[in-house]
């Protein structure tokens, strides 16, 4: 028994049969003033505004001190060539305080989906699923779970409450369980993957989406995104479209001056020759 564990501990420390799983690691910021977060009036229903005693703030775009960047999901492209065993545990969506918690979550194929209700008052659960079908459901007892049958395919959809019309959630559906949402200090953490290159996937509410390459050596890898705000990121795609145009505008009047430039040639033959004719009668 000795002798074998002895074996086994060789053949650990030589490095057979081990395989080294990596860690992505990173952190998503926003490029600029972050905007000024709009308040949550929900004096119109008493029993949602109880619940708060300071003022509640929308989660489409949540900007920390320095510059953080919550609620961006950050996923692995084309995860499903990777394998990968689907999530046992629930993915979970609380209606708490009349605000779905979390804002975004990420859940694989297959994995289950629960929304809840924490709240003692009736919700509805309405998901805009196009490719994994919409769904409508109500949810009136204090701690009431429901299966969500909306995880068949890979869709990023919106959930929301039609009874509190500010309450809204988004599903973000992967084909891989290597997926992630920043939290409050805006970062995120991957975890499982070996060593090789991964296209990772950055994707936000109302900022858009990103892509960059990565790859993966010793267990580790580390990777920051930035988003700016869509005006930047409109006058910055308005400049290249401008530069695009003068571009175009330049080869078009060379074209044009060149048409001239026969043109002139042309015109200057004739001259010469009428000249001539002209000559010869006198």
């Amino acid at each position: 028994m000795k002798a074998r564990v002895w074996l086994s501990a060789l053949a650990v420390s030589a490095g057979f049969a081990t395989v080294s799983m990596a860690d992505v690691t990173g952190t998503v910021t926003f490029d600029g003033k972050a905007p000024k977060p709009k308040v949550i009036n929900m004096s119109a229903v008493p029993d949602c505004a109880k619940q708060h005693a300071d003022p509640v703030y929308e989660e489409s775009i949540v900007v920390g001190d320095k510059n953080e960047l919550k609620n961006v999901a950050v996923y692995v492209k084309d995860g499903a060539k990777l394998g990968g065993a689907v999530p046992t545990t629930p993915v979970v969506l609380d209606q708490k305080g009349c605000l779905y918690v979390p804002h975004v979550v990420t859940v694989m194929v297959g994995q289950e989906l629960k929304a809840k209700n924490s709240d003692g008052f009736l919700h509805n659960v309405h998901g805009l699923a196009k490719d994994n079908g919409e769904f409508n459901f109500p949810q009136q007892t204090q701690g009431q779970e429901n299966k969500i049958d909306a995880t068949k395919a890979v869709e990023t959809y919106k959930v929301k409450c039609d009874v509190h019309p500010w309450m809204a959630a988004w599903v973000v559906v992967t084909d891989s369980p290597y997926s992630a949402v920043t939290g409050d200090d805006g970062k995120f953490t991957i975890k499982g993957l070996k060593d090789g290159k991964y296209t990772l996937v950055a994707w936000t509410e109302k900022l858009g989406t990103q892509e960059a390459e990565v790859e993966v050596k010793g267990g580790n890898a580390t990777h920051d995104f930035k988003f700016a705000p869509k005006k930047k990121a409109a006058a910055a795609a308005d400049a290249v479209k401008d530069v695009q145009e003068v571009l175009a505008v330049t080869k078009t009047a060379e074209v044009e001056c060149e048409h001239c430039n026969k043109d002139a040639a042309a015109t200057t033959v004739v001259l010469k020759d009428e000249s001539k004719a002209v000559a010869a009668t006198k």
